[in-house]
């Protein structure tokens, strides 16, 4: 039976699955520390404690130059919910002076979950002090209700060395753990879309009543949804489209090209012959060779399913999609868990022999 494609996700850094396909951008495990960097160089080194009351924790910073640090701290249902009046929090590294953050600089998160805390946490040495200490320690207060809770340092300064990496900084003067005398790098050609709202008014029609990513939350947008800026009047826009299924993830693709905006298609091979698709599953894009690769699963474990690989070229019309290959395999009767799925030996549809 021939699957039907729809093409490629752009991974989700957050969420039960991680791609593998490049451009997708990065994630890696420094002991208790997970850290998440997407296509447009945002990176979040995140910590769980589950059971207490500082349950989740995160340091989260942009990939534009001079970027500051930012920290998303889950503080618990008893300060969040019970809690009245303002906000108010103090970091300690290893019982050393407290950083005090005060309610102008702590927000709500959207949802009620969490509260971001903001602050120059580069200048003021807090930077410098997880990369050397042991142990952080975070109070969140709340009028006369207080929660607090010990973070692991463990592995903190791996992390944000790898940020500094991933975000090309190294060497640079906006470095946070390997500065030098460079100047910063400009702010990449993409951004990361977390909300509705980051997108143009003129695309608001696409996610509403009627319109083709009509089913899409809003939730799956964080860390699988850029803009990615192609010319001064010209944006292409990845974005998640629709309700998503277990393994498979629909994305679409628009271009707002002086205004206008319209759909890109996904070129593919149906029983031999050329054929389109609005949508793609699995989407990754690399922005720097403006090529998209997909991964339409047939089931979970990936034995079987659709490959493919895009390239943006400009049309007469303006730019568009170009299969550049496409492998694809039948899922057979039974499942191997133990064999190997090489997915370049599969039987290449595109190009044809």
């Amino acid at each position: 039976m021939r699957l039907p494609v729809l093409s490629l996700t752009f991974a989700a850094l957050v969420g039960s699955t991680l791609s593998t396909l490049a451009g997708d951008g990065a994630s890696r495990d420094f002991k208790s520390w997970q850290v998440l960097c997407s296509q447009a160089l945002s990176c979040t080194m995140r910590q769980f404690n589950a059971g207490r009351e500082i349950g989740h924790f995160e340091l989260q910073r942009s990939g534009g130059p001079d970027a500051p640090a930012t920290l998303v701290v889950y503080a618990g249902a008893s300060v969040l919910d019970e809690g009245s009046g303002d906000f108010s929090a103090t970091l300690t590294v290893d019982g050393g002076q407290p950083i005090a953050i005060s309610a102008a600089d702590i927000t709500l998160e959207p949802g009620g979950w969490a509260l971001r805390l903001s602050g120059d946490f580069i200048g003021n040495g807090f930077i410098t002090s997880l990369k050397n200490g042991t142990a952080l320690r975070v109070v969140i207060t709340r009028g006369a209700t207080s929660v607090e809770g010990e973070i692991g340092l463990e592995g903190a300064a791996a992390s944000l060395l790898f940020v500094d990496e991933y975000q090309k900084r190294i060497g640079h003067t906006d470095a946070w753990v390997s500065p030098g005398e460079k100047v910063p790098n400009p702010a990449p050609p993409v951004r990361d879309l977390s909300r509705f709202a980051d997108f143009p008014d003129r695309l608001s029609p696409r996610f509403a009543a009627g319109g083709e990513c009509a089913d899409t939350e809003e939730s799956m947008l964080d860390g699988n949804a850029l803009a990615h800026q192609l010319a001064d009047e010209q944006t292409l826009y990845v974005t998640p489209c629709g309700l998503g299924g277990a393994y498979n993830m629909a994305y679409a693709v628009f271009l707002d090209s002086y205004g206008t905006v319209s759909s890109l298609g996904f070129p593919t091979m149906l029983d031999g012959a050329p054929s389109a698709a609005a949508s793609a599953f699995n989407l990754s894009y690399d922005y720097e060779t403006r090529t998209f690769s997909a991964f339409f699963k047939g089931r979970g474990v990936g034995d079987c399913g659709t490959v493919s690989k895009w390239t943006l070229k400009e049309g007469f019309t303006g730019p568009q999609l170009v299969l550049i290959q496409e492998e694809y395999r039948d899922c057979p009767d039974q499942i191997d868990e133990n064999a190997d799925f090489e997915i370049a030996d599969w039987p290449k549809t595109w190009p044809l022999k």
